[in-house]
């Protein structure tokens, strides 16, 4: 695994969650782009691109490179992105779910609302995440130019 590498595994789980996620928030706010995913048939697809890129990852780090390569890759400043990135990701997660609660309208809730509002809670949280994966790939890019 080198910087490169796992610059591409996490940009391209974080493009797909960001496309998916923009594809369904302007759905649900009622745009019409021209075109349609047939029925959300295929909206699994970035769920399983984080899970296998996730599975490469821990298998690369534990079981296919060696020590010197894993030390640099996962060192200190990465964990320190890495965390500083998630406690942004959850504090705008938190933010955006209080929003979504805010801006119903609990007078007229029916089953339907409440399945668009999970709908929006979640392109929300996929949005997000799908930024942050982005944003953090980008220090992996910038690390493999330097190196």
């Amino acid at each position: 695994m080198t910087y490169f590498k796992r610059f591409l595994v996490i940009f391209i789980s974080g493009t797909v969650q960001v496309f998916f996620a923009t594809y369904l928030i302007l759905e649900l706010l009622g745009f019409s782009l021209g075109w349609h995913l047939s029925n959300h048939n295929i909206m699994f697809v970035p769920g399983v691109l984080v899970f296998l890129g996730a599975a490469y990852l821990t298998l690369s780090y534990y079981f296919l490179d060696t020590k010197k390569i894993n030390n640099a890759l996962y060192d200190e400043f990465t964990a320190l992105r890495a965390y500083k990135l998630g406690s942004v990701g959850y504090g705008l997660n938190g933010m955006g779910i209080f929003v979504l609660f805010s801006i119903q309208d609990w007078s007229n809730w029916s089953f339907q609302m409440a399945n668009s509002m999970i709908y929006q809670i979640a392109a929300f949280a996929w949005l997000v995440f799908g930024v942050l994966l982005v944003s953090f790939s980008i220090g992996d890019y910038q690390e493999s130019k330097s190196g």
